[in-house]
């Protein structure tokens, strides 16, 4: 019996770790999972865009469709840019030289840090949106929208006659939407007549057709919940005219904010 001393202990040993592997085993595997997993993918993609990760030491160049996973660095060349959209359809555009980080924060929400460069806010998706984080500052994508004054598209290259023929520049945008502020503030007027304390931030996006015509208005993000409002700010954009262009249809956002 005395031979047989050592079972006991042995087994209460085996089992105490096999306890303390089930209990750790799941959550390295979770946190393996979660490294790996696909929070973006690439969608619009000019000139040369790479990317770099743990498993990858070397750039590597990507295309449209790719994915982008946590802590991916997304770095674009000279006259090159990407539009990046996460799982919750919110999109962001990466200008050229730039060099972003695609990480998530603490509550799962996805957070783009610039490193070199900027970022313009493309669309804010239809839940949670992301948060983009700038000269160790962070914002969630509206404000980040709303305090930035260089939206504008990338310049291309090319001679100022034909860029004026193909596209309209953000701040043309900002001027023809600026000189409707009556328009915009008549629609505020009739809110605080219902409302009196009304105040609060609102982004408008929408489309610019090649005829100088308004398209597919929303509003992408509000701080006011009164629906004829945001109609009579829908309204005021989609009488506006901008001029006639050659190149594609543009897609812009336009932040306001009434107090």
């Amino acid at each position: 019996m005395k031979k047989n001393n050592w079972i006991v202990p042995s087994l209460i040993v085996a089992g105490i770790f096999l306890i303390i592997f089930s209990i750790l085993s799941p959550q390295n595997n979770t946190r393996f999972q979660f490294s790996k997993k696909k929070i973006a993918h690439i969608v619009e993609k000019s000139g040369s865009v790479k990317i770099k990760n743990n498993e990858i030491s070397a750039n590597t160049e990507v295309n449209i469709k790719d994915k982008v996973e946590l802590r991916d660095i997304l770095r674009t060349d000279a006259n090159s840019e990407a539009v990046v959209e996460f799982n919750n359809s919110s999109q962001f555009r990466i200008t050229e030289k730039s060099e972003v980080l695609i990480d998530l924060l603490d509550n799962g929400n996805p957070l783009v840090v610039i490193r070199t460069g900027e970022v313009f806010i493309e669309a804010f998706g239809n839940s949670t949106s992301f948060w983009v984080r700038k000269d160790g500052r962070i914002y969630n994508a509206t404000d980040y929208a709303l305090i930035d004054k260089k939206r504008a598209p990338k310049i291309k290259a090319v001679s100022s006659d034909q860029q004026n023929k193909e596209q309209i520049s953000q701040i043309e945008i900002e001027n023809v939407l600026n000189s409707k502020k009556t328009d915009f503030f008549k629609c505020y007027g009739r809110l605080i007549q219902k409302d009196p304390q009304a105040t609060g931030q609102v982004l408008i996006a929408f489309t610019i057709e090649q005829q100088g015509h308004t398209t597919k208005i929303e509003i992408s993000k509000s701080e006011f919940t009164d629906a004829d409002f945001k109609s009579c700010l829908k309204e005021v954009v989609a009488r506006t005219q901008f001029r006639p262009t050659s190149g594609d249809p543009i897609a812009t956002v336009f932040p306001m904010k009434f107090e």
